[in-house]
C-alpha cells in the first residue's frame, strides 16, 4: 500500500514510522524545510535551539518507545536526562520533589517533606489527591481545574498544581480542562517507579525523534520531501490524490497530520473531510515564548529545572547541551552558560517584542538570583499558535479515520492527554493502526 503522509511533525513522523514497519510504502511531505512541526530545532547564532521547551515525563511510554525504534538502546540513554519531578524556586517560595516510592506515596511523601506551605496545607493537599485517585481520576464533565482545586487548599493550587497546570496543558486553571489534568496527574502520580520523572532532551527536538525517524523510513524504502506542500486533492474509494507542486500524485491512503490551524489548506473542500476541518476551526490557540539568555560566566542555577515567580518567566532551564553542540559563529560571543525562561499560555507578555521579552526574562532572574552576571546574548522565540486551548468543551474531530483511506494524526486528536509530544506520536500511531486495519 502506497501512503502519503501530509505534514512531518511529531504525529507525522510516528504514523510513516508504524505504516513503514508494517510494509507500507511511504510518502513523507513536509513544508518546511525543518521536520517537527510545534517541535523542531531553530537555530540562531549557530546554537541548535528549539522552538518551544517541551518537557517530557517518564509515564509518556510511546515516545519513550519510538526513541528506542528509532534510535535503538533503551530510548533514553544519551537522548533524555532523567530527573525526579520536583519544584525547586529560584529564590524564596515553596519547593516539593516527589520520590521513587509505590502509588501514592510518592507524591505524599513529597508533599509532606515539602517546604514553603504549611503543614496542614500539604496534608490537605495529600488528601485532596487521595480522594481524586478514589473517584478514578473522574471529574465532572465541564470543571474548570481552577474548580476541581477549589475543593482542596489555595496555597496547593496557587504553588503546585496552578504551575503544573500551565506546563501540562498550556492553558490557565481558570479555562482549562480538569479532566485532561486528572489524566496528567493519574499518569505521573498514580503508577509505580519514575513515572513522574521530567525527562530533559539531550539534544534539539528536531535530532531528538523526527530526524531519526524519517531516516528509518528512508531505510526501509519510503521517501521523504522537505520543503514539498502536499493538500488532499480528491478521495475516493480506490485511491487519494494529492496536489504536489502544481500537479496530481496518486496514492493509496492518506494521513494528514497537519496543525489543526494548518487542516483547512491541506485537505482543502474534501467532503470526506469537511467534519474535521469544521472542529478544527473551532479551536481556540495559546502561545508559548522561550527566552534563551547567554551568559559569559556560570549561573547559580537551584536546579536543572527552577521555578520562577511567573513575572513574567515560569520555569528556567539550564541547556549546557545546546552550547555543547553548537557551530562556530563569529556574530556569537563567548558563552559559558545558557538559559531557557519559558511562558506557557497568553499573559501580559504577549505585547512585548522579542528584545523586551529577553530583558524581561533577564531582569527577573537578576532580581530572584543576585550576582548574576552580564547578559551576552538572548534570543526569544514565540509560537503563537504552540497548542490549542484545552479547555472543557474543546471540539475534536468526529473520526480518527473520516474515511477508509484517509487518517486523521495530531496532538488535537488524542482525547486523553493536552497538546503533548506523548499525544502527538499516540495519535500517529493510532492512524497508522486504524489505515492498516
Amino acid at each position: 500500500m502506497r501512503v502519503a503522509v501530509v505534514g512531518a511533525g511529531w504525529a507525522g513522523c510516528a504514523a510513516a514510522v508504524a505504516l513503514a514497519e508494517r510494509g507500507c510504502a511511504v510518502t513523507v511531505f513536509e513544508a518546511a524545510a525543518v521536520p517537527g512541526g510545534r517541535a523542531r530545532r531553530v537555530v540562531r547564532d549557530g546554537l541548535p535551539l528549539d522552538n518551544g521547551q517541551h518537557l517530557l515525563l517518564g509515564a509518556y511510554e510511546q515516545v519513550r518507545a519510538q526513541l528506542a525504534l528509532v534510535h535503538g538502546g533503551d530510548g533514553e540513554r544519551g537522548l533524555l536526562a532523567r530527573t525526579p519531578l520536583a519544584v525547586v524556586p529560584a529564590g524564596e517560595g515553596f519547593a516539593m520533589r516527589a520520590r521513587h516510592l509505590p502509588a501514592p506515596f510518592g507524591l505524599a511523601a513529597g508533599l509532606l517533606r515539602a517546604r514553603g506551605m504549611s503543614f496542614a496545607d500539604r496534608l490537605a493537599t495529600a488528601r485532596w489527591f487521595a480522594r481524586l485517585r478514589a473517584g478514578g481520576f473522574r471529574v465532572t464533565p465541564g470543571t474548570t481545574v481552577a474548580q476541581l482545586c477549589a475543593s482542596g487548599p489555595r496555597a496547593a493550587e496557587r504553588a503546585l498544581w496552578g504551575p503544573l497546570c500551565l506546563a501540562a496543558l498550556n492553558t490557565a486553571p481558570e479555562r482549562a480542562c480538569a479532566q485532561v489534568f486528572a489524566n496528567v496527574l493519574r499518569a505521573a502520580f498514580a503508577a509505580d517507579g519514575g513515572a513522574s520523572d521530567y525527562l530533559i532532551a539531550a539534544t534539539d527536538l528536531t535530532a531528538l525523534y523526527p530526524e531519526a525517524a524519517l531516516r528509518l523510513v528512508a531505510a526501509r524504502g519510503g521517501s521523504v520531501r522537505l520543503r514539498t506542500a502536499a493538500r488532499v486533492a480528491a478521495i475516493a474509494d480506490d485511491g487519494v490524490s494529492l496536489e504536489v507542486a502544481g500537479s496530481r500524485e496518486r496514492h493509496d491512503a492518506v494521513v494528514v497530520a497537519v496543525g489543526p490551524h494548518q487542516l483547512a489548506s491541506a485537505i482543502g473542500d474534501v467532503p470526506a473531510l469537511a467534519h474535521a476541518a469544521a472542529a478544527a476551526a473551532q479551536l481556540g490557540y495559546e502561545p508559548i515564548a522561550t527566552a534563551w539568555l547567554g551568559y559569559g560566566a556560570p549561573v547559580a542555577l537551584p536546579a536543572r529545572i527552577a521555578r520562577l515567580d511567573d513575572a513574567p518567566g515560569q520555569w528556567a532551564f539550564d541547556r549546557p547541551d545546546v552550547l555543547a553542540r553548537a557551530a562556530p559563529d563569529a556574530s556569537r560571543p563567548a558563552l559559558a552558560q545558557l538559559v531557557s525562561v519559558v511562558i506557557s499560555a497568553s499573559g501580559p507578555h504577549d505585547a512585548l517584542a522579542a528584545p523586551e521579552l529577553g530583558a524581561a526574562c533577564d531582569a527577573q532572574l537578576r532580581r530572584l538570583l543576585p550576582g548574576l552576571p552580564p547578559l551576552a546574548w538572548s534570543q526569544a522565540i514565540v509560537e503563537r499558535r504552540a497548542t490549542y486551548a484545552c479547555t472543557p468543551h474543546r471540539a475534536r474531530a468526529p473520526s480518527l479515520l473520516p474515511h477508509p483511506r484517509a487518517a486523521l494524526a495530531g496532538d488535537w486528536i488524542d482525547a486523553e492527554y493536552p497538546a503533548t509530544l506523548e499525544a502527538a506520536v499516540r495519535s500517529g500511531l493510532a492512524a497508522a493502526r486504524a489505515l492498516a486495519a
